[in-house]
């Protein structure tokens, strides 16, 4: 069923979204009652805020469909205002922005009681887009923006994140990976202004700015099934995703978002150089099961102890984690639109 009504939540400092054009040509989008039959431009009737830049689109105008855009604000305002979207009659909420505004986004829909919880379409526009390189969307914001309203959509599972010792207050939620370690710190301490000058290079010179100071994590690592890892540790994730800041990809046809599981990877503290490049070459070929310097798992949850308190980046967003962290898979908890068969 297509969407009447619209929530659409836009980041305005994320960098492709500073343009006025690009808010324009997604709204243009948005109104079209059928973007995918061509049509002469004669036959098109264009919106007041079309550009005139824009391509000819195909579909008459849904003149019964309403949308409401609101900026975000300060941070958490996206979840403020997705936790509302269905109690107000909305059936979609687009996010418009990076990773950071999807998490948000996200963790608003998750408040809501499953059956009332609205559709999510997503425009990415961020620096690295890891969600939306998993999920197969269009880095076009006219093209995303078609998906968004679109008939087609999949359940996909998200993953709660809970942390003792009152470090958070309550738990989180993360839509594609919670990790700690190397690189961590660089996925929320890059500056915007960085990101939006630099794109996903500038995370990779703030990571570059922090290997100096590379500490290994000891960890305990318990699974359902009785599997016990235990190490120290330069870095750890637990995904659902096939792509990890733009370097790591995970083969698509072996890993699946909507399968109740988690993706788990622990990278042991190298001793020498020969063994940093062996995990390099591991990361950089998707080959993590064959590594001995890497532990990899399948797993619903996940239970870890740690010596002490550390940093943790929830889909870029830092969250401070207790000694004992708990990450629980929730099964098909979003439903997303997508072009994905």
């Amino acid at each position: 069923m297509k969407p009447n009504r619209v929530l659409l939540i836009i980041n305005p400092v994320s960098g492709k979204t500073k343009s006025k054009t690009a808010l324009f040509d997604i709204l243009d989008e948005l109104y079209r009652e059928d973007s995918t039959t061509p049509r002469s431009p004669e036959g098109i009737a264009a919106l007041p805020f079309s550009t005139a830049t824009a391509q000819p689109l195909g579909g008459e105008l849904c003149r019964s469909r309403r949308v409401t855009v609101v900026p975000t604000m300060y941070r958490g305002h996206a979840t403020e205002l997705t936790s509302h979207a269905a109690e107000e009659g909305y059936d979609t909420v687009i996010c418009c922005g990076g990773d950071g505004t999807l998490n948000e986004t996200i963790s608003g829909i998750l408040t809501i009681p499953a059956d009332d919880r609205p559709a999510l379409g997503y425009v990415p526009c961020g620096s690295t887009n890891d969600f939306a390189v998993s999920m197969g969307l269009s880095a076009s914001f006219r093209e995303a923006a078609r998906v968004a309203m679109g008939d087609h959509e999949m359940r996909i599972d998200t993953g709660c994140f809970s942390a003792s010792n009152g470090c958070e207050n309550a738990p989180r939620f993360f839509s594609y990976i919670a990790s700690f370690g190397v690189f961590t710190a660089a996925s929320y301490s890059t500056p915007q202004a960085y990101k939006n000058v630099f794109g996903h290079a500038a995370y990779i010179l703030q990571g570059i700015k922090d290997l100096g100071n590379i500490q290994p994590r000891h960890a305990r690592v318990e699974l359902p099934d009785g599997t016990v890892a235990e190490g120290d540790y330069i870095f750890g994730a637990i995904t659902n995703t096939t792509s990890v800041a733009g370097l790591v990809r995970l083969p698509t046809e072996q890993y699946s978002m909507s399968d109740g599981e988690f993706e788990v990877f622990l990278v042991h503290n190298p001793r020498t150089v020969a063994e940093l490049n062996k995990i390099i070459t591991a990361l950089m070929t998707s080959d993590l099961k064959e590594n001995p310097l890497i532990d990899f798992y399948h797993a619903s949850s996940v239970r870890i102890t740690l010596d002490e308190p550390i940093a943790w980046s929830l889909d870029g967003e830092e969250a401070l984690g207790g000694p004992n962290i708990s990450v629980t898979c929730l099964p098909k908890s979003i439903r997303i639109k997508t072009d994905m068969l």
